[in-house]
């Protein structure tokens, strides 16, 4: 099983960030003649006509507020009013003819994008094997060693997620800013809260792994992050995770988190309801 998740989460990654190799900035014939932004909404005139086919005269062409070289790298329609708005305004600056995207930025999207997956997958998981109809399909791949191994993985992905931001010439991250709280100039309570669900899985990772030396108590009450975990990394990705944005990714994303939170509840429901049978029970 760990193999066949190790394959996966390969695949995944070595698909998102080969697009990097595949992808080219577009490109634009100036004929000779000067690079001009006229509206200065960070699109040159020529790629505005060209590709963008918005008003080069008009720094936002359909007059929702944002600059259709910021809507363009969000990824947002800069010609439809109704396309989502842009979740950041920040300096937009077109590549040159030829130039290809950051490999960077393939790499972090990537990086996070798996961890949340294993994430997800080690708290399904450990539901799925208290869960009735769901306990035999998957009591066969679970073990204690197994969700203590995909717990790394995931912390080897957002370490792989914030590191790599390090090299990226537009956000100019440091390692305060990964590692301290607040201190980002960049959507900074969205990156504290990856910053405090890092801390919360190392955590949990640590007293999964020592925890023959600790007290049930303590264990337990540390094992609870999970959930704390979860919502953490589920804010931080549908927030300012730019491929949730729109489209098919960000519906299958809210209806696999529509599920873990459905299981989540029943199976608190269950839980409570088993400890008041069992109370009810010594009364008697």
């Amino acid at each position: 099983m760990k193999k066949t998740l190790f394959i996966i989460a390969i695949i995944i990654f070595g698909s998102h960030f080969g697009v990097a190799i595949a992808a080219e900035a577009p490109k634009v014939d100036y004929k000779n003649s000067p690079i001009l932004d006229n509206d200065l909404d960070g699109l040159t005139d020529e790629g505005e006509k060209q590709i963008y086919k918005t008003d080069s005269n008009n720094p936002d062409t359909d007059g929702d507020g944002i600059l259709d070289g910021a809507e363009v790298l969000n990824g947002t329609n800069p010609l439809d009013s109704t396309s989502p708005s842009a979740v950041q305004n920040i300096t937009v600056r077109e590549y040159s003819e030829g130039s290809p995207e950051k490999w960077s930025w393939y790499l972090t999207r990537a990086g996070g994008l798996i961890s949340f997956l294993l994430l997800y997958l080690a708290i399904f998981f450990g539901i799925a094997i208290r869960f009735p109809g769901l306990k035999k399909i998957f009591q066969p791949v679970d073990s204690y060693d197994f969700h203590a191994w995909i717990s790394v993985q995931a912390l080897i992905f957002v370490i792989i997620h914030g590191l790599v931001l390090l090299t990226d010439e537009y956000l100019n991250f440091s390692l305060k800013d990964l590692f301290i709280p607040l201190s980002s100039t960049y959507q900074p309570e969205l990156v504290t809260l990856g910053v405090l669900g890092m801390y919360a899985m190392v955590a949990v990772i640590l007293t999964s792994y020592f925890r023959k030396y600790i007290s049930q108590r303590i264990w337990r009450v540390t094992h609870f992050l999970n959930i704390v975990l979860y919502g953490l990394a589920f804010f931080h990705a549908y927030y300012l995770g730019t491929d949730l944005k729109v489209g098919i990714a960000r519906e299958i994303f809210l209806g696999m988190n529509i599920l873990l939170l459905g299981l989540m509840l029943v199976s608190l429901i269950l839980k409570l309801r088993s400890v008041f049978v069992s109370k009810k029970d010594e009364i008697a």
